[in-house]
């Protein structure tokens, strides 16, 4: 699937949710990170789901995430970090024309999901 982005940011998004994902997204059952990877390709675009199988984000701290600085509960006490990941990653997509989001996922865990505008193959 081919896609209208750099290509150096492109790869810096995916190693930070994938990083992200890594850290934040352990099973509760057996402390395994296990992400699901999804590309879908409409006609006008390409959609990328990174999701995880962790506990999820509370509904209160899910718009927050994309915010600089912010960082959820489980980074708090878990991980290293400035809390920049996330916000980085929105202001990239949005850059690129394409949008972001991020859900929890009715099965468990955490989604983000990147809309980007397809590219035509030359």
């Amino acid at each position: 699937l081919l896609v209208r982005a750099d290509k150096v940011e492109l790869s810096r998004v995916i190693t930070n949710l994938v990083e992200n994902a890594r850290r934040y997204g352990k099973s509760p059952s057996n402390g395994i990170t296990v992400i699901d990877i999804m590309a879908k390709a409409t006609e006008k675009w390409v959609l990328l789901r990174f999701r995880d199988h962790g506990i999820g984000v509370g509904l209160e701290q899910l718009a927050d995430l994309t915010k600089p600085f912010y960082r959820g509960e489980s980074a708090r006490t878990a991980a290293n970090g400035a809390g920049l990941g996330l916000a980085i990653v929105e202001k990239t997509i949005l850059r690129m024309g394409g949008a972001f989001a991020l859900s929890n996922s009715s099965s468990g865990g955490l989604a983000a999901t990147i809309k980007l505008r397809r590219a035509q193959e030359s």
